[in-house]
């Protein structure tokens, strides 16, 4: 694969566009030259995911092809001079623009029409290719940026402007490239089946299966993103340090928390574009035993929660378990759509979007790797009350 390396754009102090520069080579007019304005597509006020304040604390890179022939024009040939070395950056108030992290690499605009590539943050060390490249050079013909081994564990953002004319400074929105998994708490309501049973649930490890977390990110022509994704496949999970523990109290367990801290990332999962990402196409099993179709959800690769957790009642030395034993853990599955009168149900998991859920064991507290509920009660209703026969008897002596 032809690889072409990038220039690395900083946040500096910028000028007015008619403005001359001096350098080695003379006086430099930067009317004509190309600049940028960057937004991140939605402002985010939680650490670790990008805002438009924070976003200037990086570089992103970004490249420019000819729409004529799709040839690259902007570009930084050698990118040797931009590894391990620290760009400087100062932010230019609130308008957003940038400028080059060096001043050599200065483009000016062709006579034609240009497409531009971007990605957010330059660490991650994109490569690009023209669109046109031969096959069995190891990208498809419609892949142009490349973003290799990310591993979700920070937010990355990709961008394109399509057939932009000569202007003061081209506008770029940049689009999250994965969903996130903000929040996850398991909560016991006082007047729920569970509670007045006296049913306890201890969580050691919470895994939303067939979900990914590492692979590539591919940009088309048009700006479209998808994934490759990592073979093995890594799911969104989390060991928990300390065992949960929700019991027979109105209480709530919270088992993730991804409010404050960069983690929770994760591939999308739809098959159409949204937010320009195309997912890994991962059904949601809806939590019936007919989705499953005779098979096992350890089988299938429906997307749903697994937690590794024993589930009891009884006094400490009177136990019933239900899942696990005093000694072990077993498995349960709980499905993620939410229920058909939850206004936020999903059926897919789409990138831009965070994801706080809130699991109500009432009735149950998950299903078995067959689709089947863990806890069926035993509950009667009357049908009726046989009726008395009346039998009267004579005696006549």
């Amino acid at each position: 694969m032809k690889k072409i390396l990038f220039i690395a754009l900083g946040a500096l102090l910028a000028t007015s566009s008619c403005t001359s520069e001096v350098n080695d080579e003379g006086f430099i007019d930067k009317a004509n030259a190309i600049s940028f304005n960057a937004y991140p597509n939605k402002s985010r006020a939680v650490s670790g995911d990008v805002t438009s304040d924070n976003m200037k604390n990086d570089n992103f890179g970004v490249v420019g092809y000819s729409v004529n022939n799709h040839n690259i024009y902007l570009y930084k040939q050698d990118a040797s001079v931009y590894k391990g070395v620290e760009q400087q950056w100062v932010s230019n108030g609130e308008n957003g623009t940038w400028e080059y992290a060096n001043m050599g690499d200065l483009k000016f605009w062709p006579n034609n029409a240009m497409d531009f590539y971007a990605y957010f943050p330059f660490s991650d060390g994109a490569t690009f290719t023209e669109s046109n490249a031969p096959s069995g050079e190891g990208v498809t013909s419609t892949t142009v940026m490349t973003i290799p081994s990310v591993n979700c564990t920070h937010d990355v953002l990709f961008a394109f402007a399509g057939n932009q004319s000569k202007q003061t400074r081209v506008q770029l929105t940049f689009n999250h490239a994965f969903a996130k998994m903000k929040s996850l708490q398991i909560e016991m309501p006082a007047n729920g089946m569970l509670y007045k049973s006296g049913c306890q649930i201890e969580v050691k490890n919470v895994e939303f299966i067939n979900t990914s977390t590492k692979g590539t990110i591919n940009v088309d022509k048009d700006g479209v993103a998808s994934y490759t994704v990592a073979s093995p496949n890594i799911t969104l999970s989390k060991d928990l340090s300390s065992v949960v523990t929700v019991n027979n109290a109105n209480t709530s367990g919270a088992l993730i928390n991804n409010g404050t801290n960069a983690k929770g990332y994760f591939f999308a999962t739809n098959s159409t574009k949204v937010n320009d990402v195309v997912g890994t196409r991962k059904a949601m099993w809806n939590g019936t035993k007919d989705a499953l179709n005779s098979s096992k959800l350890s089988k299938k690769s429906f997307v749903c929660l697994k937690l590794t957790c024993k589930v009891w009642n009884g006094a400490d030395n009177n136990k019933y378990y239900y899942v696990g034993d005093n000694s072990s853990y077993g498995v349960i599955y709980i499905p993620l759509t939410g229920s058909s009168s939850d206004p936020n149900s999903v059926t897919t998991f789409d990138a831009g979007k965070r994801y706080t859920y809130k699991i109500v064991m009432k009735d149950n507290v998950g299903y078995t790797d067959e689709g089947d509920p863990i806890l069926t009660p035993i509950l009667f209703n009357v049908e009726k009350v046989v009726d008395w026969s009346d039998v009267t008897v004579t005696i006549t002596l």
